[in-house]
């Protein structure tokens, strides 16, 4: 399990690593395009553009992230009154359930990415696909994070011990 934590560490790392990048590129494009608006009285075509993309990118791997760290928001009233071994269920389910939503993501978002290949992003003067280019890679991140977790959870349920 050790060797498995490492990996998806590593994976963790270039996600979270892009997610900075992301939004660090949607400030410094932000601050600039407010800067040209209200200073220069010149605001950049492409400033708004370019800060959606960084804003959808990051959103969308971000919340990929959030599934290796159990940190979504969800509704567990229910766990206080069903029996533990139901409760395991419907968590196991859960997440099996959220592998087959990556999927989703991966092939119907890389169908609709190339579908918008067909457009431009007007300020940017790129093909919309980059933008939509955003949900078959969180599909990706989705998909490796969940599978942390189905890995974590079937060990957990065999009697092994997690960090978690």
């Amino acid at each position: 399990m050790e060797k498995v934590t490492k990996f998806f560490d590593y994976v963790y790392l270039v996600f979270m690593t892009l997610c900075k990048i992301f939004f660090v590129g949607m400030v410094v494009v932000t601050a600039y395009v407010v800067f040209g608006r209200f200073v220069l009285n010149n605001s950049p075509s492409w400033g708004e553009e370019l800060a959606l993309l960084c804003m959808v990118y990051m959103s969308m791997i971000s919340a990929a992230l959030a599934i290796r760290k159990d940190t979504h928001i969800r509704m567990t009233v229910i766990d206080l009154f069903l029996p533990e071994k139901v409760v395991n269920f419907f968590k196991g389910m859960a997440q099996v359930m959220i592998f087959c939503f990556s999927w989703f993501m991966i092939i119907y978002g890389w169908q609709f990415a190339q579908l918008m290949g067909r457009s431009m992003m007007t300020g940017l003067r790129v093909k919309s696909m980059y933008l939509y280019l955003a949900i078959p890679i969180a599909g990706v991140a989705l998909c490796l994070m969940e599978i942390e977790r189905l890995i974590g959870f079937f060990y957990r349920m065999k009697g092994g011990k997690t960090n978690e």
